[in-house]
């Protein structure tokens, strides 16, 4: 009965192994991924990101008249070599035409000139134009000085990124452009504030950075932003301010922009933070490189018991006894002599 209790053990470590030792690959490789972020992300996306999930966020986007979403999953799919079905091709197709373009440029131009709001890169390019003639940093300081005075909550954040970009776009006419990535990353994050898609942590690392003397290192990071605009779009851009939790992470999303382009936005939609840092999936992963370890060595053990049994069986122990028996029999005598 303990034999057999022993077979079913030893079988159920090497079952197990089928299972556990490529969970246990996978967690190897990203960690190892873990200061790559384009790695990181391809590794997440060979296991999460196929067909039907493109076909759905592709439809849905379409639904929502979320083009630049549409845009970025196609660009993903096709990237990964996922065909994209002709339907939807025809839908993406219309909506890209220039009459609709246009429509949607226009509008979102002017609304994000005027009142600063942005979603896209046509809100967005408004915003930056009166961001850099001076309008809306002032816009935005009296708006908030307005909320001061009336008793109202006062973004503390956006009065900060104001004040700093009237230097900003001093410095940049200054300049002769050379510190246009600064403006335009500091016009993205204002527009982020606005909107409230800025992470905490993010915003504690900048008020920490600033109180510090670390006011370079802010700068750093705003240029970071405005090339992950221009690679990978200003929806892209929003959604990794969401996502990044310290001025050290923009580096990473700058990496992954600079690379992925136009698919970053659908990257982040579909993994979320674990597209740049390993975050959340370091623990998970970690528990299976420590399940790998332990299956390895059971099975090892599991082998060199088979090895010593069948050992046994081959050559019994009596065998064992007269081999040994006879030179201690000759060297009892020798010594006798």
């Amino acid at each position: 009965m303990g034999r057999i209790i022993k077979l079913l053990a030893y079988a159920a470590i090497i079952a197990a192994a089928f299972y556990v030792l490529p969970q246990g690959k996978r967690a190897l490789d990203l960690h190892l991924a873990a200061d790559d972020p384009v790695r990181l992300a391809d590794l997440q996306l060979a296991d999460g990101f196929g067909s039907e999930v493109a076909r759905r966020e592709i439809a849905e986007a379409l639904d929502k008249d979320d083009i630049e979403l549409a845009e970025s999953f196609v660009t993903l799919a096709e990237a990964r070599g996922i065909a994209v079905p002709e339907d939807l091709k025809a839908r993406l197709a219309h909506a890209q035409s220039p009459a609709m373009q246009s429509s949607r440029a226009a509008g979102n131009f002017g609304r994000g000139f005027i009142t600063g709001q942005t979603d896209d890169g046509y809100g967005l390019a408004g915003a930056a134009a009166g961001d850099l003639i001076g309008w809306g940093d002032v816009r935005d300081l009296a708006r908030e000085g307005w909320h001061a005075l009336s008793g109202q909550e006062v973004n503390r954040l956006l009065v900060g990124m104001s004040a700093a970009g009237l230097a900003v776009t001093a410095w940049t006419y200054l300049s002769v452009g050379a510190a246009a990535p600064v403006r335009e990353g500091l016009t993205v994050v204002k527009a982020a504030g606005r909107t409230e898609r800025l992470g905490k942590g993010l915003v504690e690392s900048v008020g920490r950075s600033v109180a510090n003397g670390g006011a370079e290192r802010v700068g750093v990071a705003l240029a970071d932003l405005g090339t992950v605009e221009s690679k990978a779009g200003t929806r892209a851009t929003l959604q990794g301010l969401r996502e990044v939790e310290g001025l050290s992470e923009v580096s990473k999303l700058k990496q992954l922009a600079s690379v992925k382009g136009r698919s970053t936005l659908a990257i982040l939609k579909t993994l979320g933070r674990n597209a740049f840092v390993l975050g959340a999936v370091a623990v998970t992963a970690a528990g299976w490189i420590l399940g790998a370890l332990f299956n390895l060595f059971f099975i090892v053990l599991a082998i060199q018991k088979g090895f010593i049994s069948l050992v046994r069986k081959l050559w019994p122990r009596r065998s064992w006894r007269t081999n040994y028996s006879r030179p201690m029999a000759v060297a009892a005598v020798a010594a006798t002599d």
